[in-house]
């Protein structure tokens, strides 16, 4: 049995990591999505995820948005902190850092770049978990990482003591079903890409997202996707969900999270600037995403 087990239930935000035009962390108008999407029903939050710019965030600016984060919410709501590195020895010591700082739980990606093998992947997540001591989420983004945590891979993983669950975001909609009906007596599949599958993650079982777009797009909306798809109303829940995947489409252009921020802020939503090597939308660009959220009926500030 899996130590530390938490219930996730809802939609688990992903939060941008508003930056300043100088590449500072705006930590006022980081505490200001937090506070909105709590009020508006999230979940909980997740901190330096991808979404979050992970990649662009040192160990110890990680922490103070991971103490920040939960000042903000308190003590009660679930708070998730992104600590994958690259070194096993690294992602020990951020993880130990972030569960000092009051996460809930840690989001892992398996080591990125360098070559791997299934043992190297296991004796990684292993020796977190032995070291941690704190509820791990593995999460699953080959698009990223390069490698897919799938069923065979997934397997051993489930085993290990502190890892309590899967954020499962391959864009795989059989695969998310088959890690639901797989795995779900022995971890909790999460659902990510929710804005594309995520009302249907649910009606599979999935207990909560972890989202990105739709929350900070369209805030108490796109949250209730979950219980939407959770409910009786299969078509409501369809009907949203076809929404969400209108804006959705704001992600092929430019590169993210910029087009989101960008959106963010369309909505009247604090989104921020990224850190370089991601560059902003061009004014033409900035046009297409804000004709793509007309077309969704979103109603936009600018």
């Amino acid at each position: 049995m899996n130590n530390g087990k938490l219930e996730f239930h809802g939609s688990i935000v992903a939060i941008v990591t508003p930056f300043d035009r100088d590449g500072a962390i705006n930590e006022k108008l980081f505490s200001e999505n937090i506070t909105r999407l709590m009020a508006e029903g999230a979940g909980g939050i997740l901190v330096a995820g991808s979404t979050g710019e992970a990649w662009a965030l040192d160990t110890a600016e990680k922490v103070r948005l991971f103490s920040l984060a939960r000042d903000v919410m308190g003590q009660d709501a679930l708070l998730m902190g992104g600590t994958g590195e690259i070194r096993t020895d690294r992602t020990i010591e951020a993880s130990l850092a972030a569960k000092e700082a009051g996460v809930d739980a840690i989001l892992l990606v398996p080591p990125y770049f360098v070559d791997r093998t299934r043992e190297s992947v296991v004796a990684h997540f292993r020796a977190v978990s032995d070291a941690v001591n704190c509820p791990m989420v593995i999460y699953n983004h080959p698009g990223s990482t390069g490698l897919n945590i799938d069923e065979t891979l997934l397997d051993p993983l489930a085993d290990l003591e502190w890892v309590v669950a899967t954020k499962e975001s391959a864009g795989d909609f059989h695969q998310l079903c088959r890690l639901i009906a797989g795995f779900s007596d022995r971890i909790s599949v999460l659902t990510g890409a929710s804005s594309r599958q995520g009302a249907f993650g649910a009606m599979m079982g999935s207990p909560a997202f972890v989202s990105s777009v739709e929350p900070q797009v369209l805030g108490a909306e796109g949250i209730a996707l979950f219980e939407r798809g959770r409910g009786a109303d299969s078509q409501a829940a369809v009907q949203l969900q076809k929404k969400c995947m209108l804006v959705d489409r704001i992600m092929s252009i430019g590169t993210g999270p910029a087009n989101l921020k960008a959106a963010m802020e369309m909505v009247g939503r604090p989104g921020g600037h990224c850190r370089s090597p991601i560059i902003e939308l061009t004014p033409q660009e900035r046009d297409r995403v804000h004709g793509l959220l007309e077309a969704a009926g979103v109603r936009t500030v600018e």
